[in-house]
């Protein structure tokens, strides 16, 4: 899956790495919601939790993270 090969060339402290968790997440979260697999679903919940993590209160992209996190 390119999402992850993606997520590996942004290791912890790279600038693009909350968008790229955040990105990864959603597609998890879309292919769930083709192919119910509750594995999907629970990886892409604990991806928006870390992409969360990165983007404290005044980042421009915390409220994408918060919404996508709460569907």
């Amino acid at each position: 899956m390119l999402g992850r090969a993606a997520l590996a060339l942004r290791p912890s402290g790279h600038p693009d790495r909350g968008l790229t968790l955040y990105n990864l997440a959603n597609f998890l979260r879309m292919r769930f919601l083709k192919q119910v697999a509750t594995n999907d679903l629970e990886e892409a919940i604990v991806l928006h939790r870390t992409a969360l993590e990165l983007r404290p209160s005044g980042h421009p992209d915390r409220s994408s993270s918060l919404s996508s996190l709460a569907l």
